[in-house]
């Protein structure tokens, strides 16, 4: 009995990026998330994450109408802070809390992808950008008074003239910050313990390299000043169909975004040939789309970051992730992209399939 593996205990959502399901309208999108209260209710299923990407749907009027909608919880995975002012990202978000009938908003801000975000906008100092937002959302939030020397860098790249922000207005719902989805490089761990009330892992880099992240940013929160324990939110990242190749076919539009952006020692550390990955990153470089960058997306990058295929195969990888969770202490385990070619059957197969497999 001593060797049994715990069982997660944690809720459950659902990750909507929204430049992956580009094909679905924003009202398509509410009865997705519909379908998958309804689904998967039963298992603990409480908050539907959204996302940030230029020339896709706003994650802003999306994560509001979803609110205004559905009672579930609110995330996003994530913000970027390079495309509004610390002062509209809280205004947006306070405002949103006024929906959220009192449940808590897990905002993750994180600065985007390197390979594609750099192609729109200037990808300044990202640490000293993602450490002042912290500062800025928390005060604002609160109901305090924002100087502007606390938010140089940030003051300088959104030209901020006056000397002191406040929002006009309370916030009435609790507002948790996270930092993520991503690797928890050594740089990166004093941030989170210091700034951020949470973080958000992806699965797509193992289960080895997420432990040694979870160590490190343990020992990390540990020798900072927050009180708090650190909330931890998983990414699942899967792409589940009764079609085991369409399966697989569309996880390359998310692992196209993610290959695309990771040097070349980080591909060879995960079993990925660099130059199969030249043309990926040259589409995205010239900004021709998700679309032809998944085309050219090889299937070993496939195989080697994202449970794909149909349930059956799915299942004991997924149930490894569970007990990685419950002995870790995740909060949250949202079910996360590229989910699958049909959405709704993929909500379908989690609700009817996989989750009474694992409980």
């Amino acid at each position: 009995m001593a060797n049994q593996p715990v069982t997660f205990t944690g809720e459950i959502g659902i990750h909507y990026p929204l430049h992956v399901l580009n094909r679905y309208t924003l009202p398509e999108l509410i009865g997705l998330a519909e379908r998958a209260v309804k689904t998967m209710g039963p298992f603990g299923f409480t908050r539907v994450w959204t996302n940030d990407n230029l020339e896709y749907r706003s994650v802003l009027a999306s994560s509001a109408a979803i609110l205004a909608s559905l009672p579930v919880k609110l995330g996003t995975a994530v913000t970027v802070p390079y495309f509004r002012n610390p002062i509209d990202v809280a205004m947006a978000f306070a405002t949103m809390s006024e929906l959220a009938h009192g449940k808590e908003i897990s905002l993750g801000l994180g600065p985007g992808s390197r390979s594609i975000l750099t192609r729109h906008v200037v990808r300044t100092k990202p640490l000293t950008i993602m450490a002042e937002l912290a500062v800025a959302l928390r005060t604002l939030f609160a109901g305090d008074t924002l100087n502007r020397r606390d938010i140089p860098t940030l003051a300088d790249y959104f030209h901020l003239n006056s000397e002191h922000y406040a929002l006009r207005f309370k916030t009435p719902a609790p507002i948790h910050l996270y930092y993520g989805p991503s690797l928890l490089k050594p740089a990166v761990l004093d941030l989170v313990a210091r700034h951020f009330d949470g973080v958000i892992l992806q699965t797509l880099y193992g289960i080895a390299d997420m432990e040694a992240s979870l160590t490190r940013l343990n020992d990390a929160r540990a020798k900072s000043a927050a009180a708090a324990p650190l909330r931890k939110t998983m990414l699942l990242n899967a792409s589940i169909s009764r079609d085991r190749h369409a399966a697989r076919q569309h996880a390359k539009r998310f692992v196209s975004h993610i290959v695309s952006g990771w040097p070349d020692d980080a591909l060879t550390a995960k079993g990925i040939d660099p130059k199969a990955i030249q043309a990926v990153r040259q589409a995205y470089a010239e900004n021709r789309g998700v679309d032809e960058a998944a085309a050219l997306t090889p299937d070993e990058a496939v195989d080697r970051l994202i449970i794909a295929g149909t349930p059956d195969e799915c299942v004991d990888r997924v149930r490894e992730l569970f007990f990685l969770a419950a002995r870790h202490g995740f909060s949250e385990i949202a079910i996360g992209v590229p989910l699958g070619p049909d959405v709704p059957e993929a909500i379908d197969l989690w609700g009817n399939e996989i989750l009474p497999a694992l409980k």
